[in-house]
């Protein structure tokens, strides 16, 4: 069983939408997924009881039961978890990065969000898990080339000493069309941008997994 861990200090980031749809993604690929929800907001919670479909499985996890849930999971014969986390770079978000296999660490290209990332940077180092960088919320690229935006902030974060995804997720309207009644943009437009980059992050991580 693997573990991948979605971390952002930062509200606000995406980083549960991007939690649910790469869930959905190793579904597609023929894994058992287990989403974890760590967040007390409840947002995935709420997005899967509003999904017609069964996968992926939902655990709702309070303070100081993760590594129980982990394990049972393992257990259980699942093939996947991913921990969708509070935004904190607290203890329960070192928690979930020293027991995952990949921790990935969500940032919108702004300067908030910039300075706001070297917390959940130094969380994943002091953690010893491998981490990954990815850029969500971007603007859309015009033609081939990203926004002046996005070019600074991925230039910025190179600084941090973790890797930095290839794929950068874009702010783009289906996301939210999507998630209104518990699918992904895999399932609404399978053949859309949005879906397009969401399975070649996938494969970025799914080689590091």
């Amino acid at each position: 069983m693997k573990t991948l861990a979605i971390l952002s200090r930062k509200g606000g980031a995406g980083k549960t939408t991007l939690a649910l749809h790469l869930a959905v993604q190793a579904v597609a690929g023929g894994r058992r997924v287990a989403l974890v929800d760590m967040d007390p907001q409840r947002s995935a919670a709420d997005w899967w009881r509003s999904r017609e479909a069964d996968a992926p499985e939902l655990v709702e996890v309070e303070p100081g039961q993760l590594g129980a849930v982990v394990a049972a999971a393992e257990d259980a014969g699942v093939d996947l978890v991913v921990i969708d986390t509070r935004p904190s770079a607290e203890a329960d978000a070192l928690e979930a990065a020293q027991l995952a296999d990949l921790a990935l660490i969500v940032c919108r290209p702004t300067v908030l969000d910039l300075r706001a990332v070297a917390a959940t940077v130094e969380t994943v180092q002091l953690s010893g898990t491998p981490g990954l960088v990815v850029v969500n919320q971007a603007p859309p690229a015009r033609g081939i080339a990203e926004a002046a935006i996005t070019r600074e902030a991925v230039e910025a974060l190179r600084g941090y000493g973790l890797p930095l995804a290839q794929t950068i997720i874009h702010a783009r309207a289906s996301f939210h069309a999507a998630l209104i009644d518990g699918r992904a943009v895999l399932e609404l437009e399978p053949e859309g941008k949005a879906a397009h980059e969401i399975r070649a992050l996938w494969a970025e991580l799914e080689g590091s997994l």
